[in-house]
Parts: structure tokens; sequence; C-alpha cells
């Protein structure tokens, strides 16, 4: 197995050679730690991680309609609060909302499925969402690790069904962009190009693939990977570094959806291309400390309750803050707060009731006072001399 391969590898060579892992990218800054949902889609006596079931069986069960229904059910309920719908930005001249998104599944049959499925519940539910998809000959899970089979650029070797769904959802995709492509040689070439150059400039919202753009691919704007497909080691954080590339300060971490249970092949994958310490680093904090707060190694870490309960004690509404080392406070302190929110908002028990803890009315009230004595502060400095 790889694990005991890696052994001897180090029992031979001493430690493991320098090489720059995730850990070390995050602790650079160099990419975003994930956040990671694991949603549960079979219910317990089809467990599917059952060792008697067959891989047919279980396929079978993962293909089931109500579940193709039930995961784009879920999808699209918490499309914007995953991608952000609510918080603008400007990107390359363009004021746009939230991020957009990948959709990975097990094989062409499923994608097919999930699509049809999409777009009948994005037209029941009225969601405004561009959709795209793409894949080629090879580009079924055929392997048992769960290394996906590098899909080429060609589509003479796909089935007839296969290759005349394609050539419909890029029909789509033409009346959507007013262009001319289709699945014939070099007009396929040049789908890939401009599907690939819109998904960059944030004008695809989801995509959905078997295995093309899970690796090599960067698109800043892309902060969630929703996943239903098997991964493992090396091709798991692969397909999660899709979404962890530095952007802004709106994205604050890569958000992974899983719709497997994929957390012990996360775990491995983790520990094999980090150290011990790496889950704490790779993945963000839980909710519970991210709102009630944590101590590290440096000391006590304000949670949101905590930051709330300060601004309301020291703050109140109503009375002005006067000297400058109390704005300077103030400032941090609602920086804090809107951080944590930021956080938090892409957790579902955020949105359960009275857990927001503000009124609507008094977050806005103590933001307004936040944009005027930031703007204040901000006059008050002085010009810095060359």
């Amino acid at each position: 197995s790889s694990k005991s391969l890696i052994i001897t590898t180090e029992q031979a060579f001493g430690d493991k050679l320098h090489t720059y892992t995730i850990v070390d990218a995050i602790n650079d800054g160099n990419v975003l730690p994930f956040h990671i949902d694991y949603v549960n889609t079979v219910k317990e006596k089809e467990n599917i991680r059952d060792k008697d079931i067959s891989a047919i069986d279980r396929e079978k069960a993962l293909s089931h309609p109500k579940r193709i229904e039930g995961v784009i059910s879920y999808l699209l309920e918490h499309f914007d609060q995953k991608t952000k719908r609510n918080s603008y930005y400007n990107f390359k001249d363009r004021r746009v909302a939230g991020f957009n998104s990948i959709f990975a599944v097990s094989s062409i049959p499923s994608l097919k499925k999930y699509w049809y499925e999409l777009k009948k519940q994005i037209e029941e539910k009225h969601k405004e969402l561009v959709i795209a998809t793409i894949f080629s000959y090879g580009a079924n899970e055929e392997d048992p690790n769960g290394i996906p089979i590098e899909e080429g650029l060609d589509c003479e070797g796909l089935d007839k069904t296969s290759r005349d769904f394609l050539d419909d959802a890029i029909k789509d995709y033409n009346n959507t962009f007013n262009t001319n492509f289709s699945t014939d040689g070099d007009r396929f070439q040049n789908y890939y190009k401009d599907l690939s150059m819109r998904v960059k400039n944030r004008e695809i919202d989801l995509l959905l693939v078997v295995n093309m753009f899970l690796t090599g691919f960067d698109a800043t704007t892309l902060n969630t990977l929703w996943v239903d497909k098997n991964l493992r080691y090396h091709s798991l954080i692969q397909a999660f570094s899709r979404t962890n590339r530095i952007l802004n300060s709106v994205k604050t971490f890569g958000n992974i959806v899983c719709f497997r249970d994929l957390e012990q092949e996360t775990n491995d994958a983790i520990a094999l291309f980090g150290d011990k310490e790496a889950n704490g680093i790779v993945l963000i904090r839980t909710f519970d400390e991210y709102y009630y707060g944590y101590d590290d190694g440096e000391g006590h870490k304000d949670g949101y309750v905590e930051v709330i309960e300060k601004l309301k004690t020291d703050f109140p509404l109503g009375v002005q803050i006067i000297s400058e080392k109390e704005k300077k406070r103030f400032i941090a302190l609602f920086g804090l707060f809107l951080r944590l929110r930021n956080i938090l908002s892409s957790f579902d028990r955020f949105d359960e009731e009275g857990m927001r803890v503000f009124t609507d009315r008094e977050q806005q009230d103590y933001q307004s006072i936040y944009l005027d004595i930031y703007d204040e502060l901000r006059k008050d400095k002085p010009e810095k001399e060359d």
C-alpha cells in the first residue's frame, strides 16, 4: 500500500526530503485553509461504507433519483451562503457578487442526471445561476483508489448518448455567451479555453465536471467545491486546492461540501502531505471555537459572543466615543466582529434563530459608527514622508 511505501522510503532516505507542503503554504499566507462540510445523503441502512455492498450496488444507491434530487436541493439552498452571494467586491474592473464553484461527480451518467435535475430545480426555484459542464473521453472514474484518470481534449471516443448530451450543454453555453462551440475537434478545444477563461473571470456560477479542472487549474474567484466522488491522497488535496487561492478579505477560506463520507480520506491526505499538527492548520477551527472563543498557545482568542458582549458593554449605542485611544480600540473590536461574522456565515448553524445575537438594526448602527470613525482616523493620519 502507499502507506508502507512511504515508511520504506523514509527508512531508506532518512527524514522526508524538504517538500513545500500545503501546511507550509498556509502558514506562509500563500493559500487559504479549508472549511469542510460532510452532508449525509444516504440512509443508514443503505450505508455505502458497508464492505459487503458491491461497487455496483453502491453506485446504484448513490445515483438514485431521490438522492440526486436531495443533493441538488441542498446545493441550491446553500449556494448563496457558501459562495457569499451577498458580498460584493471589485474584480477586473467589475463589481461582482460572491464567488463561483465547481461540482465534481463520479461519472458521465451521474453528471447527466445532476445536470437535468439542476436545470429543473433552478427553473422551479427561479434561481439566477449560470451553469456549464465539460468532460471528454476517459472521464469516468475507473480507478478504485480514487485517482482520477486524466482526461484529454477529445470527444471522439465518447458514446453517442454522452456526446449528444455534451453538445446540448454546449448549445446552452452558446446561447448564454453568444459563442459557437461544439464537441468537434478544434471547436471543442476552443470551448475548453473559453470556458476556462469565463470561470476565471467569474462569469460562470457553477461548473459540473468529472475530472477536468480538478488539477492544475487556478481561478482566484472559486471558493467552493461540491464533491460527489471518491477522492484520495494527492487527488483529494489537488481537488480541494481549487478553492483556496487568495483573492481578497471577503474570501477567508476554501469551502468543501462533501456528499460522500470522505472524512477519513481527508484526514489521511492531510497527514500525508503535512505533519501531525497539520489538521489544525489545513482545516479552519470549529463553529464553537469561533462562536464562543478558544485558547491557543498565545492565550485566549475572543469568540463572536464575547466580542459582541464587549461592544455592548464598552461602547453602548448612543454614547459618543471621545478619545482617539478608545476610537482605535472600537475599530479593532468591530473589525474582529466583522471577520468572525464573515467566517461563521459559512456554517449552517449560524442561520439558526438567535445565533447572530445582534438585531439587524443594532448591527447597522454599529457599522455606521465604525465607518465614520474609520474615515476620521484615516483622514487624521499624517502623509508618509519619502
